[in-house]
């Protein structure tokens, strides 16, 4: 006896929301009272590679039943797949259809992208259609491929109760940035990614909420981040000039990464305390400051469990007296220029030396790790004449075939005295920090 098909819709509905959109498909062939339930469950997930044939028609008449039901539709994802063309006008008719029909069916999470099936040619031009914002029960807004312009936002945007929004490959200027964020002050999480046309980003006090902001873009789609509210709880930033309020106080913040970032300020940025920051990673922001050589950043931070530096330059940082225990990881790469490397790396360890220290070395090219050690004789003759203590390092690892026996070696064996050596996976960045 099938006791399960005996048991009410919603419930069905609830079992089948926890599946996956193929999963929850395959289910109608079990028996006539299963034929639909998959399509009135409160999630859809609808793509056009999944419904290859007669795809509008499907998420048309899908909805349509929703709609006659006065069935609630919690979260809606959907894909598809557009030329830039006339042909495809059809499809974005229905797009608007589909959208207004959702605003009036409770949905709180709407994810919705557009790709090009053609690689040479882009889906941008397709305008995200103005009744998106006008749902005043969405939540979660997740948009990808579209184009963002006055004619999307022409009204006051209604999204009130909006937490989450995640941009991805939007063609999207900063007005129209501006006057989304300024309209929406309930978000918690916003999202950037790949984005066309933003200059100028100004994450300010109209997110009074804001506790998570993720931007990334490519080095040659550089943008400007202001950054401000104190209610951050993680930021993570790729590919961006960024400038920090001088005296700012981040009281909440606990995760900050910087990937290729460029500081407008180093003395902004060292005159901020982040009394609660715990983990931080600054990898490969070797155009911090030209002169970052001589350039000093202090990382007011005491409570600091992790930090981690990737990159070209070895720089200097300092962070504020702690009495807890934290580790910093330091992945540093060989250049053609061994000018005082050793001198610079002797400072940095010593910085950093009330953590516990990971060190692993590796070069770009190859150079003679006698230039090295000419380069940094007298300080390693100024160590073994007078007897200094070198610094404590946790692990050591010299990596792409730079040997322990060398030159090299030796100098870094008077600068640092490693309690193992060894290997360290490094195919994840963040997790390694």
């Amino acid at each position: 006896m099938d006791r399960i098909s005996e048991l009410s819709d919603d419930i069905l509905q609830r079992i089948l929301s926890l599946l996956s959109q193929e999963d929850a498909v395959r289910t109608s062939v079990l028996s006539k009272s299963w034929r639909e339930i998959w399509c009135t469950r409160p999630n859809l997930d609808l793509s056009d590679t999944n419904f290859k044939q007669e795809f509008l028609s499907t998420v048309d008449k899908t909805l349509q039943r929703y709609s006659d039901q006065r069935i609630c539709l919690e979260k809606f994802q959907l894909s598809m797949s557009l030329y830039c063309s006339r042909s495809d006008l059809k499809s974005v008719w229905f797009l608007k259809k589909w959208i207004r029909a959702l605003t009036n069916m409770g949905v709180k999470e709407f994810r919705l992208s557009i790709y090009s099936k053609d690689s040479r040619r882009r889906t941008r031009c397709v305008k995200l259609p103005s009744v998106v914002f006008e749902a005043e029960s969405l939540q979660d807004l997740h948009v990808e491929g579209f184009m963002l312009d006055r004619t999307t936002i022409k009204k006051t945007i209604l999204s009130k109760h909006l937490k989450k929004l995640h941009l991805k490959k939007v063609n999207i200027d900063d007005r129209i940035f501006e006057k989304i964020i300024t309209s929406c002050p309930l978000i918690e999480t916003l999202s950037l990614e790949s984005c066309q046309r933003l200059r100028n980003i100004k994450v300010n006090n109209h997110l009074l909420r804001l506790k998570k902001f993720s931007f990334s873009s490519s080095a040659n789609e550089q943008c400007s981040i202001e950054i401000h509210p104190a209610s951050l709880e993680t930021i993570k930033i790729e590919f961006a000039d960024v400038s920090f309020p001088k005296g700012a106080e981040f009281h909440s913040l606990n995760s900050l990464y910087m990937d290729r970032v460029i500081l407008s300020s180093f003395d902004d940025f060292s005159s901020c305390k982040f009394p609660s920051l715990s983990n931080l990673a600054i990898l490969y922001c070797d155009g911090l400051d030209e002169y970052i050589e001589e350039s000093h950043l202090f990382i007011d931070a005491p409570n600091i469990n992790t930090f981690g530096y990737h990159g070209l330059l070895i720089p200097s940082f300092s962070f504020a007296t702690t009495s807890r225990q934290w580790s910093s990881t330091l992945f540093l790469i060989l250049t053609d220029d061994p000018s005082l490397w050793l001198l610079k790396l002797h400072k940095l360890l010593e910085l950093l030396s009330r953590s516990e220290i990971s060190l692993s070395i590796c070069q770009s090219v190859r150079i003679n790790a006698e230039d090295i050690f000419k380069e940094n004789h007298d300080l390693v003759q100024d160590i073994k004449d007078e007897n200094k203590p070198a610094i404590v390092v946790h692990k050591l690892i010299l990596r792409d075939d730079l040997p322990y026996f060398s030159p090299l070696s030796n100098g870094l064996f008077c600068i640092c005295r490693p309690k193992t050596i060894g290997d360290i996976n490094y195919t994840n960045t963040e997790s390694a920090i």
